[in-house]
C-alpha cells in the first residue's frame, strides 16, 4: 500500500510540473518567461536548421523563402497540438491529484500540499536562474 502511495504521489507531481506550466498570479509571470525563452530558442533552431539547409541544398531565395514559411507553419502546429496535450494532461494531474487526496489522512493530506508547493518554488527558481544565464 505505502508503495502505491509513493508511485501516487511521484506521478502527481511530475503532473503538477507540467501543470504549473499554465501557472497564475507570479506563476503566470514565470510561464511568460518560460514562453519568451523556448520562442527564443525556437527562433535560433529555425535560423540554424534553416541555414544548414540552404547552405547543404544550395537553395535560391525564393526556394529559401518557401522553406522558412513551410517550417514556420509546422511550427504552428506543433505548438497547437502540445497546448491541446498540455490540457489534457493538467486534467490527469488534477483528477490523479484528488484521487490521492481522497486516500490521505489529514497530517498526510497538509504534508502533500507542502511538498507540491515545494516543487512549484524549486521550479519557479530553477526557471528563473535559466532566464538569469539567458540573458549573460
Amino acid at each position: 500500500m505505502r508503495t502505491i502511495l509513493k508511485s501516487l504521489l511521484v506521478c502527481s507531481l511530475l503532473f503538477l510540473a507540467v501543470a504549473s506550466l499554465g501557472g497564475r498570479s507570479s506563476e503566470e509571470q514565470i510561464g511568460k518567461e518560460w514562453v519568451r525563452m523556448v520562442e527564443h530558442k525556437k527562433e535560433k533552431f529555425h535560423e540554424k536548421r534553416l541555414q544548414r539547409l540552404c547552405q547543404e541544398l544550395e537553395l535560391s531565395k525564393e526556394q529559401e523563402e518557401k522553406v522558412s514559411q513551410i517550417m514556420k507553419k509546422g511550427w504552428e502546429k506543433i505548438r497547437k497540438e502540445m497546448k491541446k496535450m498540455k490540457k489534457r494532461v493538467l486534467a490527469i494531474k488534477k483528477d490523479s491529484d484528488r484521487r490521492i487526496e481522497k486516500l490521505l489522512t489529514p497530517g498526510q493530506l497538509e504534508k502533500f500540499k507542502e511538498l507540491k508547493q515545494e516543487f512549484k518554488e524549486k521550479r519557479k527558481k530553477r526557471i528563473k536562474e535559466g532566464h538569469k544565464k539567458r540573458e549573460e
